[in-house]
């Protein structure tokens, strides 16, 4: 037998470590609840530059109708725009989660610092489209910009 045997294990390292383990579980729960909101380094003075007010519906081939509101629609195809209907997919799932429907639109927004988010108006979530580098980025951006030079 070794020394170990013979000794308890000691009791204020295990109540620290379990102690760091419940609140960590505590906060994050918190925060998912919205009890709490995660803390933001970010600061800044970024004024937005142009928006537009979206609406997106699956069409029956797969693909999606984009309309945007005082700018007409558009049509992402089946198999493209995959980026765009991963954001959409997280968005809409928290919709269902809080009981809410689809009549308010998401706006997406380029600031003056070159930064896009798109916000959904109904739940105020806000994803910035940044993080998710400029091809990503861009495919919201194209989505704003009028019918008549929509490629």
């Amino acid at each position: 037998m070794s020394n170990l045997d013979e000794q308890p294990f000691p009791r204020g390292p295990l109540i620290a470590a379990i102690l760091v383990v419940g609140l960590t579980v505590v906060g994050v729960g918190a925060t998912r609840l919205g009890l709490i909101s995660p803390a933001t380094a970010e600061v800044s003075n970024a004024q937005p530059v142009a928006h537009a007010d979206m609406r997106f519906f699956d069409m029956e081939d797969g693909g999606v109708r984009v309309s945007v509101i005082d700018r007409g629609e558009r049509i992402i195809p089946p198999a493209t725009g995959g980026f765009v209907r991963g954001v959409l997919r997280g968005l809409v799932r928290d919709r269902r989660a809080r009981g809410l429907g689809s009549e308010q639109p998401f706006r997406v927004t380029q600031w003056s610092d070159g930064k896009v988010t798109i916000e959904d108006l109904a739940t105020d979530r806000i994803i910035k489209l940044d993080a998710f580098g400029p091809t990503n980025r861009q495919a919201f951006v194209a989505l704003m910009t009028p019918t008549e030079t929509a490629a």
